[in-house]
């Protein structure tokens, strides 16, 4: 019970909704009962001053009225006697009248008449200085207003004390009337509080619905109807891109696994046909036989590039941990790339030209990286026409090696060139077919460059040929979180 307890008050604790209820509850609360205890305070304080001011001004007139009366050698006359049975009555109070030598000559009460006061108001009295205290556990005010004569010298004072009952009840029905109307303020807040944490805490739901809703395979083509705050359009907008991403994801998966079905499918559909022919006939020429076998192993042999390519792409799309890095000459790596496609280029008739501009020294990939130029340049040879050119350019920069493809072949539309690095992607199809291609080589490329952490770029006109340019930058950086493994010798088509 009481682990259940824990649990519920931390999930309580860690709930955006109830945080902003709390909030917004704090945030209208506290100030409405500050507000509320300083103006109490504040109507307090000038009521007890304002009470106190009218009570000293009329003990002065009552002052000036004793003196009149032949105070202090008369202290019985009629008409002082009426106006202090007046004031007291009226503020429900008591009045002493003390002289000089401190001695008590009249008490509305006639309970201290004969008596002495020894005390510092009094004191401060007879040396002309008027005061006022209010002692707010007795509930009284106490005045001390001095007795002057004709040379303004004090010859005794008026020590009042009156009852603020009815300050007080004026004080309790403010305060009774201030805690209804916090009692409402805190309703209102509260409802506000929770209908705005609700309101907004019902965009994250709705994100969040749609979140598992992706999840369990559905909402993909779904809108996410969140209103645009400020605030909520930054998120929404990062998730509708983490949508359209994965539904672009989506699309590129069900296109790939599409054309891998159909790259893989048509050479095997190939060697089907060309067996099926040969057993359908029971005597079969040699030569007929030797031309179908020739045409088996062509398809056979595509058949075997496009899974090297495939299997080339799958190491490709690991993390950075399966690069193996060791310092390589790089123009001696090129230069290998070259005597291996010089056959080809030959074959095509197509001139191989490689001009080293700096030696470069980097550390890299040798494998991955030789074959990402190799299928560069062997686009090159086999896009390009009879007597065309591919010329290999090596050079470095500050921090980077800059490898450079030109070839004087057919170019590619500008319309594609944003394209030509997608997997099984071809600019002219048909063509494609005739030359053998997978549609791969341009992806695998890109994907040893991009874990190189280096970049890819390539520029083309039709009917004029294509330039590829590659930079990379001399010393590799690890990544945190990844791990290099140290190089071995293996052969680049590995």
């Amino acid at each position: 019970m009481q682990e259940g307890f824990k649990g519920f008050k931390l999930k309580i604790a860690r709930s955006l909704r109830a945080e902003l209820f709390m909030i917004i509850c704090l945030s209208g609360i506290i100030p409405c009962v500050i507000l509320s205890l300083a103006l109490l305070h504040n109507y307090e304080r000038q009521a007890i001053n304002s009470r106190i001011k009218l009570v000293q001004n009329q003990c002065l007139v009552i002052a000036d009225h004793l003196f009149s009366a032949g105070f202090p050698d008369a202290t019985d006359n009629e008409i002082a006697n009426s106006e202090l049975a007046q004031l007291s009555n009226l503020y429900d109070g008591r009045v002493l009248i003390i002289n000089s030598d401190l001695k008590i000559v009249k008490d509305t009460y006639n309970l201290g008449e004969g008596k002495y006061m020894i005390s510092d108001d009094v004191a401060r009295g007879l040396s002309g200085e008027s005061t006022g205290k209010y002692d707010k556990e007795d509930h009284y005010i106490e005045t001390v207003t001095p007795i002057m004569n004709s040379d303004s010298e004090p010859v005794g004072v008026m020590l009042t004390s009156v009852s603020t009952a009815e300050t007080d009840s004026i004080l309790n029905n403010s305060r009774r009337l201030s805690t209804l109307v916090i009692m409402a303020l805190i309703a209102v807040v509260l409802g506000i509080a929770f209908y705005v944490a609700a309101r907004i805490t019902e965009q994250f739901r709705r994100l969040s619905s749609s979140v598992e809703n992706i999840r369990e395979g559905f909402g993909l083509d779904e809108e996410i109807s969140i209103i645009p705050y400020k605030e909520t359009e930054q998120i929404n907008e990062s998730f509708r891109q983490v949508l359209t991403r994965m539904k672009n994801l989506d699309d590129s998966r069900s296109e790939f696994v599409a054309n891998v079905s159909h790259e893989l499918k048509t050479p095997i559909t190939s060697v089907k046909v060309l067996a099926e022919s040969l057993l359908a006939q029971p005597e079969v020429p040699n030569e007929i036989y030797r031309e179908f076998m020739e045409d088996i192993s062509v398809e056979v042999d595509r058949e075997d590039r496009i899974i090297n390519d495939l299997l080339s792409l799958v190491k490709m799309d690991r993390a950075g941990a399966n690069l193996q890095i060791e310092k390589c000459d790089i123009e001696q790596m090129i230069g290998k790339v070259i005597k291996r496609l010089s056959p080809i280029a030959d074959k095509e008739h197509v001139e191989l030209v490689y001009e080293v501009v700096r030696h470069v020294e980097a550390e890299i990939d040798e494998t991955k990286l030789s074959l990402a130029i190799t299928n560069i340049i062997e686009n090159g040879i086999k896009y390009n026409h009879e007597g065309g050119r591919v010329t290999v350019t090596l050079d470095s920069e500050p921090m980077m090696f800059v490898i450079t493809v030109e070839d004087t072949g057919m170019g590619i539309p500008e319309e594609d060139l944003p394209n030509i690095y997608e997997r099984f992607y071809r600019v002219d199809k048909s063509h494609s077919r005739s030359i053998g291609g997978t549609g791969l080589g341009l992806a695998i490329a890109k994907g040893s460059v991009l874990m190189h952490k280096g970049v890819i770029k390539a520029e083309s006109r039709v009917g004029e040929g294509s330039r590829f340019e590659i930079r990379i930058p001399i010393s590799y950086i690890v990544p945190a979180g990844d791990q290099v493994f140290e190089s071995r010798e293996s052969d680049p088509h590995e």
